[in-house]
């Protein structure tokens, strides 16, 4: 379900950037995430793509500390943001109680799964939401947990942490083409 943008908007302002939400977690939880910060510098080729985006974006991940699939897409969503601060705004908003209505209306599968993160447009109209983990993820989950019969095709990944990074890049990518077309968005930015 993708929200109101009034209601993305409200939780937006509520999140926090990612230094300070790493900062603010447990020792414990902050490792993974500036393990796989650190392991995710963007390419040449992956800067200038960011470099060419003309349309501003906001970034809400709503997201669980302890999750380390939750710190591989929040760590390369960070480096995708501060690659374009111009342009990209990404805030957290931890899993907890106080979000629960953000939570109960973001359900995947039945679940409240993390993360789940929404790429909108600068007015905050909702664009894309993506949740739990990527598919080369649930590639390598499905080869390991149902074997051959698994009817996985694809290779593993040289480096899962960098294709997820990828994947990542690629959706954010999308969305940004979805604005830059947008007639919406051309009549209002006249062109």
């Amino acid at each position: 379900m993708l929200h109101e943008a009034a209601f993305l908007e409200e939780h937006f302002k509520s999140g926090m950037e990612f230094e300070p939400f790493v900062a603010m977690l447990p020792m414990d939880q902050q490792s993974s995430w500036v393990q796989r910060h650190g392991q995710l510098e963007l390419s040449d080729s992956q800067l200038e793509l960011l470099g060419s985006f003309t349309r501003d974006m906001k970034i809400l991940c709503l997201t669980g500390p302890w999750c380390g699939d939750c710190a591989l897409q929040g760590a390369a969503l960070g480096r995708i943001a501060a690659s374009q601060p111009e342009r990209i705004q990404l805030r957290f908003i931890p899993r907890d109680d106080s979000y629960a209505e953000l939570i109960i209306s973001s359900m995947i599968n039945a679940g409240t799964r993390v993360p789940v993160t929404w790429i909108m447009a600068e007015d905050f109209e909702p664009c894309s939401r993506i949740g739990d983990r990527t598919l080369s993820r649930y590639r390598s989950m499905a080869s390991k947990a149902l074997g051959p019969a698994s009817g996985v095709l694809a290779a593993p990944p040289e480096d899962p942490v960098r294709t997820v990074m990828d994947e990542v890049l690629q959706e954010v990518e999308r969305v940004q083409w979805m604005l830059r077309l947008s007639p919406r968005l051309r009549e209002q930015h006249g062109d």
